[in-house]
């Protein structure tokens, strides 16, 4: 039935929201949140769950780094994030998709903006760069924090 009502919505849902969040009975684009950066805002509702679901693009190193950031309502909180791609170098730039490092956005709080620093985190909204990729690390944190802003406008309205 979600794949029928997910395929129902057509070109409206990215694939990347389609194959990351099927357990949700409802997939509501949000357009009008959408920007230069931010090319894709979903609603995802279900019976235990509602998020917001962005697609963002920041300038890393290299390229542009597309990333899935993933927004849980009643928590508040960072759910998930993932890097759909990017073009970062082999050796330190492409650790970002590494599970150890992505598990650093996950339960952060969607309330303050997260900073980067480079030796250990201190406070619950400090993310470790990946040592040297400190441009790569910042386009990621840079992304997520967009995404907090612009679910907070969402949750305004």
């Amino acid at each position: 039935m979600i794949i029928c009502l997910l395929s129902a919505c057509g070109k409206d849902v990215h694939e990347s929201v389609s194959a990351v969040r099927k357990d949700s009975d409802k997939v509501k684009r949000i357009s009008k949140y959408e920007n230069e950066a931010i090319y894709g805002v979903y609603h995802l509702m279900g019976s235990n769950n509602e998020e917001i679901v962005q697609l963002v693009k920041q300038k890393g190193f290299v390229d542009k780094i597309d990333m899935m950031v993933i927004i849980d309502c009643k928590e508040d909180k960072v759910i998930e994030i993932k890097i759909l791609n990017h073009k970062e170098s082999e050796d330190y730039g492409s650790l970002l998709t590494e599970e150890w490092f992505l598990e650093r956005f996950k339960s952060k709080s969607a309330a303050v903006p997260l900073k980067l620093v480079k030796m250990s985190a201190k406070d619950e909204n400090q993310v470790v760069a990946i040592t040297g990729a400190t441009i790569t690390s910042k386009a990621v944190v840079d992304g997520v924090n967009l995404c907090m802003n612009n679910y907070h406008r969402i949750k305004g309205e």
